[in-house]
């Protein structure tokens, strides 16, 4: 027979001071626990010590909510909503606010015993809300100890933190004030302007004094919990005698950055939604039809085929070893290419290379790998994985804009980068380390700063400057009424365009409406901390998005590597390249050129590809099979590759 269910009033917090990201002594930081932090993987002894996300169904997340809900129908709704008490829940945090769970685990992977809300006897566990602004450090521990905070959010019209009376907004003013817990008697709940005291099973808090006083107010918002059952008691009805409440102020709205005015025909058309994918300088994946596989390349020229509306056409220079002379080959559809982030690179098919991973690409004896000296292997597809990892490194500053200097700090300005294998302008999207893995920067300047050391010596860092946004989501009820998301002219017609396709499935499918939530304006940072370029999802990520949102699973994946990943680095800066063609090195032609714009060539026409590549102990089909990916699709990987998405 099925469980009955109790049906609860929701409650909802009026505003947030809540943040995802946070800005600390010039970094921005996740406002969360760490990538270390989130880390499940056991140490030497076997001990797994973590956190994970507690999702909004899940009995802690729930059980936090009822009591936050009930303590706060109670301080602010009074007496006449007493048979709600027990049965008001707080729809959801406060935004930005989340709950983590720190689990540890013994070596024999039992989970050590701790205290925990589910089970309702306890004000303290191992759940932790985050979110505060200042910082993860400032973390609140427990519903009770966020309740002041959560008070002062739906209360303070003038949301002034010294009326907060929480610990991390008043610690000197906690530690004087707070009650002596008694073990076996219930501390009474005091309610300003009242001599009521009421008791009830959820925990009960004594609320300190606030330093100011603040004026009577309604009673929070009640919804019922289902459209269809209708409380008989209004808990949102005031009475008429009752004064008019002060409006709560909104936070200020946050200022979004003007986007830069393109400066070339190629900054333009990179800026527009559903034109070229990959642009000249870029290192890609292409199919290869002579050799059935996909390789390694250079992007040298792209443009507009006139004969087909809507098609593109890209001369690709492969990525090869010194000895290895072939010319560069046509694409002439987009749909045979991918950015180098897409794909993980295979091993190297020589042992000995993969036995020395760290071999520069210059110290390779190639001709001995052809001659079968270090064994069995394909040098071409070797060099050009090699190469591509080598660009990966690197980075090239372009298009001087100007120089500004201000106390000792010079800081050139420049209008784009090449950042690994991709090339970034100002105005693009980029992806970040900080924050959420969906968060993205729209890039408004990038700048090259040299500073004097102490010993004299200058210190040279890369900066990008730009808004910082976050996926955010509403759930919709009614599909034909969608609603407004914040006005925001400077949010790239890339990304606008890109979640209005989103919706097109989220909407019916999921009920949920995403849009661009700007969350840190004006942010500055190493381009260490870019992962990479951001990709329209209706592009490049169709196939896994649409599967992901039809198999309820909220089509917000992550399906694109970082810089870095492919040679273990991670994060980096990277070594400086004064031109773009110099950091691949003997990997292509002296003679390879970068032909800007996207005007076709008089004759275009397809190179042959040398299929006689070097090998030693194998026939060409072995090639074939390495570079292979046809398997796979657009969204996994085939046995034996290690392709992360």
């Amino acid at each position: 027979m099925t469980q009955p269910t109790t049906a609860f009033y929701p409650i909802f917090a009026s505003k947030s001071d809540g943040h995802d990201i946070v800005n600390q002594k010039g970094s921005v930081v996740r406002n969360g626990p760490t990538q270390e932090q989130l880390d499940r993987s056991p140490n030497a002894q076997g001990q797994c010590d973590y956190y994970r996300l507690i999702e909004k169904d899940d009995p802690k997340h729930v059980d936090w909510r009822k009591k936050l809900g009930g303590m706060l129908l109670r301080e602010i709704g009074g007496k006449q909503h007493e048979d709600k008490w027990q049965q008001c829940i707080l729809w959801e945090f406060p935004e930005n606010y989340k709950l983590y769970e720190h689990i540890k685990t013994k070596a024999d992977g039992q989970a050590k015993t701790v205290k925990n809300h589910s089970g309702g006897g306890h004000d303290r566990q191992d759940a932790y809300l985050y979110g505060y602004p200042k910082g993860p450090r400032k973390r609140f521990r427990s519903p009770v100890e966020f309740f002041p905070h959560l008070l002062w959010l739906c209360t303070d019209e003038a949301s002034d933190y010294q009326n907060c009376t929480c610990k991390m907004c008043s610690p000197v003013q906690l530690d004087m004030e707070k009650p002596v817990a008694k073990a076996e008697v219930k501390p009474e709940i005091k309610r300003e302007n009242s001599d009521v005291l009421v008791t009830g099973r959820s925990p009960v808090v004594q609320i300190p004094a606030r330093r100011l006083p603040v004026p009577p107010i309604p009673s929070p918002i009640v919804k019922p919990a289902t459209p269809a059952a209708t409380p008989a008691a209004t808990p949102a009805a005031a009475p008429a005698a009752t004064p008019a409440a002060p409006q709560i102020r909104a936070p200020t709205p946050l200022q979004s950055t003007p986007l830069p005015d393109p400066r070339c025909i190629d900054q333009q058309v990179d800026s527009h939604y559903h034109k070229f994918i990959c642009r000249q300088g870029e290192v890609v994946w292409y199919y290869r039809p002579k050799t059935g596989a996909w390789g390694l390349g250079l992007v040298l020229r792209r443009w507009v085929d006139k004969t087909a509306v809507g098609s593109k056409a890209y001369y690709i220079q492969p990525l090869s070893h010194p000895h290895d002379s072939l010319a560069p080959e046509l694409v002439s559809t987009e749909n045979e290419m991918k950015p180098w982030l897409a794909w993980s690179a295979p091993t190297y098919t020589y042992a000995y290379l993969q036995q020395h991973p760290n071999i520069p690409f210059e110290k390779v004896d190639w001709q001995g790998l052809m001659a079968g000296r270090y064994g069995q292997g394909v040098a071409g597809v070797d060099a050009s994985i090699m190469a591509a990892k080598a660009v990966d490194t690197t980075y090239t500053l372009f298009d001087y804009l100007k120089k500004t200097a201000n106390e000792g700090v010079q800081d050139a300005h420049y209008n784009g980068l090449f950042l690994g294998a991709e090339k970034i302008w100002r105005g693009d999207v980029v992806r970040l380390r900080v924050g959420r893995d969906t968060d993205v920067m729209v890039v408004t300047d990038i700048i090259e700063r040299t500073s004097q050391q102490a010993t004299g010596q200058p210190a040279v860092a890369v900066l990008i400057v730009g808004d910082i946004y976050s996926y955010a989501t509403l759930p919709i009820a009614n599909p034909a009424q969608l609603p407004e998301p914040p006005k925001n002219p400077n949010i790239p017609v890339r990304m606008r365009e890109d979640m209005a396709w989103r919706n097109r499935l989220l909407v019916p499918h999921a009920r949920t409406f995403a849009y661009w939530k700007l969350a840190v304006p004006a942010s500055r940072f190493d381009i260490a901390e870019v992962k990479g370029r951001w990709y329209e999802t209706a592009l490049v990520f169709e196939e896994p998005f649409t599967k992901s949102v039809t198999n309820n699973e909220g089509g917000n994946g992550v399906w694109m590597n970082s810089r870095g990943d492919a040679t273990g680095v991670g994060r980096m800066t990277g070594v400086p390249q004064s031109q773009r063609l110099n950091a691949f090195g003997r990997a292509i032609p002296e003679t390879a050129q970068l032909i800007d714009g996207i005007e076709a060539p008089e004759q275009p026409q397809a190179h042959t590809q040398d299929v006689a590549m070097s090998m030693s102990g194998h026939g060409a089909d072995v090639f074939t099979d390495l570079m292979d990916f046809d398997h796979i699709g657009d969204t996994g990987a085939g046995p034996g590759y290690d392709f992360n998405f």
